[in-house]
């Protein structure tokens, strides 16, 4: 990533790489983004609707700096991304303005709050609505909704999420606004196959005032830089800061922490009149996918299984399986295994039993661990500076809620159906991710 100063007269082309992104600090959690040829605007606030709205209240929310451009000074927007229904990312004193200036520009919200962006200003018919998990071609960017919790993870009555974050893949290279949020059980499980290169991600934290009195929290600036490692981001900007004072990530307190644990300066806090580029890197090694489970011959068999067939038309991925333990090596999967994936139309006769290796740790890229105890015991082997990302598969299938896919060796052909029957939902939430389209 590199870093440079660009004042707003000239901010009407960012100057984006061909292969690659640039961005541009709105103030708190907006960005103007230039990717794949387009020009895309992430939760833009930029009026002071929050301090009329709160005026005499005991948090007023008056602006600390002011906002960096006015919304009918942006041109040639392609896309209002909105991540929830927030006013400070749903603004009803941005989106009449910013809409008005740019006829052609469609806007995207979570499904859940439809109806709130019309009340706010968005026209009926240049909206998309998405839920997590879904997909949307913006027109050669892809776009990836996925789950949030802000401070919890909340959904409406029809099931829709009511906070999204948004990964945006083009141009080479992939980058994720991940809306207000704070660590929950799936989330790295849904943003790490992504492949992010440039994480986005609110700083402010959360504590026990804020909360009482209807203000919820996010990361703070230490899980933000942890999350941003366990998804194998490139580089963080600490955004949703120096906006309100009672809401806010001291700057001087934040740099002072990155200066002491962040020292190659990959991850930092956004800075108003900054211009933040990344370039693409050129094609790499194949992508490899390692399951895992105790012995090997029972669950991640049946994973191999299932993404070898769901990758086979896709060259650029390979898969492989092994053991925590030594007990079967160079044995064929357990022969309950191998009834069970034959009769949905796999075959694991070809599959022999081997024990996960250190090198393993640095040749794949994912590691998907099928239950607690075997995440525990990778994390014990992981060599120091180990490059892939250990996930838990069974976290795929409902983000919020740790689940194991439980060992089935010691039952019958009942718990190998659901054993299968799981993984093969983890792994098509999986692919369905590190594809660019839908399988």
């Amino acid at each position: 990533m590199t870093v440079s100063q660009l004042p707003w007269s000239c901010a009407d082309s960012l100057g984006a790489p061909e292969t690659g992104c640039a961005l541009w600090w709105l103030g708190q959690a907006g960005f103007l983004i230039e990717i794949g040829g387009l020009r895309i605007i992430i939760d833009a606030y930029l009026s002071d609707s929050l301090a009329e709205k709160y005026r005499g209240k005991k948090f007023p929310h008056i602006r600390m700096t002011q906002a960096p451009v006015a919304a009918r000074d942006l041109k040639n927007i392609d896309w209002l991304l909105c991540t929830h229904g927030h006013t400070d990312h749903m603004d009803p004193g941005t989106i009449p303005d910013l809409m008005a200036g740019n006829p052609k520009a469609r806007v995207v919200v979570p499904t859940s709050q439809a109806g709130r962006a019309i009340e706010r200003g968005v026209p009926a018919d240049r909206m998309v609505s998405v839920n997590d998990g879904d997909r949307l071609d913006l027109g050669g960017v892809e776009l990836f909704a996925t789950p949030a919790a802000h401070e919890t993870l909340d959904r409406d009555a029809e099931g829709n999420a009511l906070f999204l974050g948004y990964a945006l893949r083009g141009s080479g290279v992939t980058l994720w606004h991940s809306g207000d949020t704070i660590p929950f059980d799936g989330l790295v499980e849904a943003v790490a196959p992504l492949f992010v290169d440039i994480a986005l991600l609110p700083v402010n934290g959360r504590d026990a005032v804020r909360a009482g009195n209807g203000v919820p929290g996010n990361l703070t600036l230490q899980e933000a830089v942890t999350l941003s490692d366990r998804i194998g981001a490139g580089a963080m900007l600490g955004h949703h800061l120096d906006l309100f004072d009672f809401n806010t990530l001291d700057r001087a307190e934040g740099a002072t922490w990155l200066a002491a644990n962040v020292p190659d300066q990959s991850r930092t806090l956004v800075e108003l009149g900054q211009r933040y580029m990344l370039s693409s890197k050129a094609p790499g090694r194949r992508r490899k996918i390692l399951a895992i489970c105790r012995g090997n011959i029972c669950r991640s068999p049946l994973a191999e299984a299932v993404l070898t067939e769901l990758l086979n038309d896709h060259d650029e991925w390979e898969v492989d399986s092994a053991a925590i333990k030594d007990w079967h090596v160079g044995r064929e999967p357990d022969h309950r295994s191998i009834d069970v994936a034959r009769s949905h139309g796999l075959d694991l006769t070809g599959q022999r039993a081997r024990q996960i290796t250190p090198s393993d740790f640095f040749d794949f890229d994912l590691i998907l661990a099928m239950d607690s105890d075997n995440c525990a015991a990778l994390e014990e082997l992981a060599p120091l500076n180990a490059s892939a990302r250990i996930l838990r598969l069974g976290d795929l299938i409902e983000p919020g809620r740790r689940h194991d896919i439980i060992d089935p060796y010691d039952f019958d052909r009942i718990e190998f159906e659901k054993c299968l029957h799981e993984i093969s939902m983890a792994c098509h939430i999986l692919v369905k991710s590190i594809l660019s389209f839908d399988i």
